[in-house]
């Protein structure tokens, strides 16, 4: 069995309740835009089935597709986001729910205001069904061990469900970063995905609460090939002029502890570093559809110098472990 663990899609219910006019970033995502929109690749579920069809895949876990609210202008009042995420949410769910075992689900949830994001991770994963919950990499700039995200961390860990982190613009930076060649979206992004992830575990988050299911994008993006330099700086500095806290374990086996999808695998030495570090047993087949190239990272995943039961471990064979009962 194939399981796509990470790609988008924008349901109408979400669509429906954006304000209008739509967001600049959706409504060129959402077109027919030869340069980059994806069209009915992102909003036509008949001719998603279709597409997975061709491409062999059995099952996907569908997300609304990044930039996702926050992460746009700050032109919709943080009040109006739960309504707006909690309508994407249900189109979701229902998607999920009318499919016949083709879809599965999670909810997006905005860190800005996180005790209606408490609520509704629990009311996705209780009473919509969905298995398990999506956020930034940043909170508009705040980093995701801030200690007020602490509640979040603990309804996750107490449910049992997955916590998917989608890359964000890095919010201070270079001004040409965001202005030249697409940098902040093509480098930025796997810049900002790394430094979540070290600051998850570097904070204490995964040592509070060992048993979270954390998936981030892209094969782990500079994480493979920065940890030998984590390890050997991590331990050595605290946080402003603090000493830094002690962890139980090792660096590099609180990294390993996260669990990376493939969509970076379209790059076959990429494919070879992540399965290098994190091993068959935590990565996940994610295509970042509709914006990955599904063939070629199946194609790299068959083409890994390991044995077949690994292959089908990425393949789907992990996240029918992750999730266990839920397919």
């Amino acid at each position: 069995m194939i399981i796509d663990v990470f790609n988008h899609f924008y349901p109408k219910e979400y669509m429906d309740a954006l304000p209008k006019p739509l967001p600049a970033m959706v409504a060129f995502l959402s077109s027919d835009n030869p340069v980059g929109g994806k069209g009915k690749s992102i909003t036509d579920l008949d001719y998603r089935i279709r597409q997975m069809d061709k491409f062999g895949i059995d099952k996907q876990i569908l997300s609304l597709a990044g930039p996702t609210l926050d992460d746009l202008p700050a032109n919709v009042p943080v009040e109006e986001f739960n309504k707006i995420y909690k309508a994407g949410n249900d189109g979701i769910a229902k998607i999920a729910e009318n499919s016949r075992g083709r879809f599965k689900g999670i909810a997006t949830v905005s860190l800005l205001d996180v005790e209606a994001a408490v609520e509704e991770t629990e009311r996705a994963v209780k009473e919509l069904g969905l298995l398990g919950v999506q956020v930034l990499s940043n909170v508009r700039g705040k980093p995701l061990d801030s200690p007020e995200f602490e509640p979040f961390y603990a309804k996750v860990s107490q449910l049992g469900c997955g916590l998917w982190i989608h890359p964000a613009y890095i919010r201070t930076i270079y001004d040409w970063m965001n202005d030249e060649y697409n940098m902040n979206m093509m480098m930025g992004w796997g810049i900002d995905t790394a430094l979540a992830t070290f600051r998850i575990f570097r904070s204490g988050i995964l040592e509070r609460h060992p048993d979270l299911k954390i998936i981030t994008h892209h094969l782990g993006t500079l994480i493979p090939l920065m940890a030998g330099r984590i390890n050997g700086f991590v331990m050595g500095q605290g946080k402003n002029g603090m000493p830094p806290p002690p962890l139980k374990k090792t660096p590099i086996e609180y990294l390993k502890m996260f669990y990376v999808d493939t969509a970076e695998g379209m790059w076959k030495p990429a494919m070879d570093l992540a399965y290098g570090f994190y091993g068959s047993s935590h990565m996940l087949f994610g295509t970042d559809y509709p914006w990955g190239d599904t063939p070629k990272i199946i194609d790299n995943i068959k083409a890994l110098n390991i044995t077949e039961e690994e292959k089908n471990m990425i393949l789907g064979g992990n996240t029918l472990k992750l999730f266990k009962g839920a397919f």
